[in-house]
Formats: C-alpha cells, sequence, structure tokens
C-alpha cells in the first residue's frame, strides 16, 4: 500500500474543511462585528451629544445654576445648523480615534464612517413659559440647600391664604364705609339746610353745630391721595435705575422649541422652592447699590415694570394692603381699640344729632386707624425692622392720639427692630400671593439683563438649549466577509446604521 497517497488526500481533506470552518467562523465574526459597530454607534452618537451639551453657559451655571448651551455660539443668531456642526465634530473624533493624529498600525475593527447627523429636536429655556428653567431650579435648590425645611414653607403658604381673605374683606369695608359716608355726609348736610331754614323761618339766625377741631379723619384722607411710596420712604435715596423691556423674555414673542419638557417637579411644594431660589439669587431693597442693571429685582419679579422706583413703588402699596388687611382684622376684634374709636365718634358728630353718622364715623375711624397703622408697619419694614402678621396688644404701636399726627409719626422712623417678618419675609409672601408662570419669566428677564450687563451682549434665554434629540447615520465596511464571500459566493454589502439619542440638563 502506497502510505504517501494516503497523506495527501488526508491534506486535501483537511484543507478544506479548515477553509469551510474559517470561513464560518468569518461570517460569524463579522456578524458580531457588526452588531459590535452598532453599539459603538450608539455609544458615540450618545458621547457625541454628551459632549455637544457639555459646552454649557458658564456664566449662566457659575451664577444661577442653571445648564444651558448657548445657540448662537456667541454671535447672537441662532442656527440649529450651527448646533449641529458642532454636534458632527464631536461625533468625527470619536467614530475616527487617529483623526489628526500621525498613528500607524492602529486597527480599529468598527470601520465606521460618519454619513450625516441631525438634530431633529431641542427644547429651549423659555419653553413652556420658563417650565424648563423652573424645572432647573427646583432641582438645584433641592441639591444643593439643606436649609430648605418644607414645614416652615407651607406656614407661609398658609399665612397667605388668611392675607389674601383679611385684603378682600379690608377693601370690600373700605368701599362700603366710603358710600356710608357720603351718604352720611348728605344727611349731615340736610340737618344744616333744615335748620338754616327753620331759624329764618322764625326770624332768627341759625346756630349751627360746629365741628370740633383735629379730625384725624382729615389727616388720613389726604395721606390717601398722596404717594404710599413718598410717604414711607421721605428722605430715603430710592434707585432711579431702569430698563428697556422691548426684548425681555416676558414682553415678547419667544422662538420655541420642539420637545417636550418632563415635569418632574411640580405643585404647592415645588413653587414655595422655586421662590425660595428667586430670594436666594435676586436681590432687593433692603439689599442696597449693586452693579447689576436694576437694583431692586425681587420687587420687578413681582412688578415689572421698568424702573427700580416703579417696582418698589407696587411692592410697598402690596405690602401696604397686606397690612391694611391685618390690621383691620385687630381693629374689629379688640375691644379697647373699638371703645376708643366709638367714643371718638360720638366727640365728632354727637352734635349733629345724627346716630347713623356717628356709626359710620365709627367705621371710618377703625379703617383709618388700620391704614395709619398699616403706614408705619411699612416704614418699619423699610427701614429694615420686623412686623407680625398678626398685631396683639404689645405689637400695636399707633395710638389714637397719634392717629391725627401720622405725618411726624411717619418721619420719626422705625423705633427697634421689633418682632415678626422682615421685609425679605413679605416678599416671600407676596411671592406666594403671585403666578409663579409670570414669576418664572421675570426672573429670567433679570437674568439676561444681568449677563448682558456683565459683558456677554449677545446672550438672549430664548437661544439656551436645554435638550436636543439627534440622529446619526453612520456606514461600515466589511472586514471578515472576503472569505465567505469567495467560498458561499455570498453578497457583500457595506452596511448603514442609524442611531438616535436624546439628552437633557
Amino acid at each position: 500500500m502506497d502510505r504517501k497517497g494516503y497523506k495527501g488526500s488526508i491534506t486535501v481533506f483537511l484543507s478544506l474543511s479548515c477553509i469551510l470552518f474559517l470561513s464560518l467562523i468569518c461570517a460569524v465574526v463579522e456578524s458580531a462585528r457588526i452588531q459590535g459597530a452598532r453599539a459603538q454607534a450608539a455609544n458615540i452618537t450618545g458621547m457625541g451629544s454628551f459632549s455637544l451639551l457639555g459646552e454649557f453657559e458658564k456664566d449662566l451655571f457659575e451664577k444661577y445654576g442653571i445648564f444651558s448651551l448657548d445657540g448662537t455660539y456667541g454671535n447672537g443668531s441662532f442656527q440649529i445648523e450651527k448646533v449641529n456642526e458642532r454636534l458632527q465634530d464631536y461625533i468625527s473624533y470619536n467614530v475616527n480615534p487617529r483623526k489628526d493624529l500621525f498613528l500607524a498600525g492602529c486597527f480599529d475593527p468598527w470601520r465606521l464612517e460618519l454619513e450625516d447627523s441631525d438634530i431633529s429636536g431641542y427644547a429651549l429655556l423659555t419653553d413652556g413659559r420658563g417650565e424648563s428653567f423652573y424645572q432647573q431650579a427646583v432641582a438645584y435648590m433641592k441639591e444643593n440647600t439643606v436649609a430648605i425645611a418644607a414645614e416652615k414653607l407651607m406656614e407661609y403658604a398658609k399665612d397667605t391664604d388668611e392675607i389674601k381673605n383679611r385684603e378682600k374683606d379690608y377693601t370690600e369695608n373700605l368701599k362700603n364705609s366710603s358710600l356710608q359716608i357720603d351718604q352720611a355726609e348728605n344727611a349731615k348736610k340736610e340737618k344744616l339746610e333744615t335748620m338754616e331754614s327753620e331759624a329764618a323761618a322764625a326770624g332768627t339766625v341759625a346756630v349751627l353745630p360746629e365741628e370740633p377741631e383735629n379730625n384725624p379723619l382729615e389727616e388720613i384722607a389726604k395721606l390717601r391721595k398722596k404717594s404710599t411710596l413718598a410717604i414711607v420712604t421721605w428722605d430715603k435715596n430710592i434707585s432711579q435705575k431702569s430698563i428697556n423691556l422691548r426684548n425681555l423674555p416676558s414682553k415678547n414673542v419667544l422662538r420655541k422649541g420642539n420637545l417636550p419638557i418632563e415635569k418632574k417637579n411640580s405643585g404647592l411644594t415645588s413653587d414655595l422652592i422655586f421662590r425660595e431660589y428667586l430670594l436666594e439669587h435676586f436681590r432687593t431693597y433692603a439689599d442696597g447699590h449693586s452693579e447689576k442693571a436694576l437694583d431692586y429685582q425681587i420687587e420687578y419679579i413681582l412688578g415689572g415694570r421698568e424702573s427700580d422706583e416703579k417696582n418698589l413703588k407696587y411692592v410697598v402699596n402690596r405690602l401696604l394692603l397686606i397690612r391694611e388687611g391685618m390690621n383691620y382684622l385687630y381693629c374689629q376684634q379688640d375691644p379697647s381699640i373699638n371703645q376708643q374709636t366709638s367714643a371718638l365718634a360720638v366727640v365728632l358728630t354727637g352734635v349733629f344729632g345724627l346716630p347713623v353718622l356717628t356709626e359710620v364715623t365709627n367705621q371710618a375711624l377703625l379703617l383709618a386707624w388700620a391704614y395709619g397703622e398699616s403706614l408705619v408697619d411699612v416704614r418699619i419694614l423699610l427701614d429694615g425692622g420686623r412686623v407680625p402678621v398678626f398685631k396683639d396688644t404689645l405689637t400695636w404701636s399707633l395710638s389714637i392720639e397719634n392717629l391725627g399726627r401720622i405725618t411726624e409719626v411717619l418721619q420719626e422712623g422705625a423705633k427697634g427692630s421689633g418682632t415678626g417678618l422682615s421685609y425679605a419675609d413679605y416678599l416671600r409672601v407676596l411671592l406666594n400671593l403671585g403666578s409663579v408662570k409670570s414669576q418664572r419669566m421675570r426672573a429670567l428677564d433679570m437674568i439676561q439683563t444681568d449677563l448682558q450687563e456683565e459683558g456677554n451682549e449677545a446672550f438672549k434665554a430664548e437661544n439656551c438649549i436645554v435638550a436636543v434629540k439627534v440622529g446619526a447615520s453612520y456606514h461600515c465596511s466589511p472586514v471578515f466577509a472576503g472569505l465567505p464571500k469567495a467560498i458561499f459566493r455570498v453578497s457583500q454589502k457595506d452596511v448603514t446604521i442609524e442611531q438616535k439619542s436624546s439628552m437633557s440638563y
């Protein structure tokens, strides 16, 4: 038997078998490589999105803790194509690790090439009336401020409800009192005319009753016609700064993104936390002068006027109304105050013999006393003192004797710091009484004006991107498909891989 012949036939058979197995292995490896390339494409797309949002606006983050990508890249012209160019640049470096590097012999098993990328969706900081800003601000406070006491914030909310009810009650009583006073004055006039007619018929001179001097209602009537801001500030220096409202986010029709905003934070507690964010990041009248575009920023968020003076005037009038409502409640409930006003009403009107006039005057004195006490309260707050929400005998400061000389009392200013809430605390109450939607847009107004004032002139809140949805298309060339094609006559085709990614701050 010729052994050489047998050896040759075994070698050919083994070679053919090895080629078949090797072709099969290459086919399996190529299939696995394609799947790995798909995973790599997903990773690269995600890294591109992450790198894109990594170019967040530094000043906005450092000063306000808010992340966003400037969609204009500093030139003031928003074009999503520019953002897409940056995305393509980031993806290209991850697709080709050898880009801009002189590396020889570097094996890339994926053989991916970027064909195209597209930003199909984005969300802006101003979308949903500042909803994105609100979400980030609340999240920032939850993560960075350990001093937030939910129970304490809820107490402020309870006070807010009581204050709102008392404001309404006081306003209605003041309106009714004005009508009743007019009617009583007409009755008094008619009586005087009757006395004159009777005296003329009898051929005598009518002896008309003389009204008492130092009627506090007259002094209060004069004060009501004056500017409350001028009354409670007197010799204080009020900031004369102003801004142009024309280009601010809250005053314009804004560019809108096309991605929905995830509302992780909502409800009363989130609103209270957001308002704490406002008080922590924006200045007030009590903070004094600054280099900001406006000094009274919280006052602007409340009032929305173009100047510090007008915003402070708005806040002062709101504070006065709050205190009027609460002080009138105390006047109604305190027996001593009611006795004093009743006695004074008799002195002021008893000579006319009109019980209805006495009753109306008594009610007017209660309202006037509450108004005078409220002016003193606001003066105390602006001087850095404290005023409790609910008054008692110890915290009531204005006597009925001083009601007629209220102007002199106000000129004397605050006496001691007092107890209760500070000016900042009352601003918190005013924020809780207002609309959170308008507050978050006006806060963006302040952010925009401040950053522009500090040198970032092209910054606009409506150009700030907070979320993106991107898509990328990759070309994947075959690597291990040559042998299977030659053996099994399998077609060798390039693979196109489509990947999408969504990311937000």
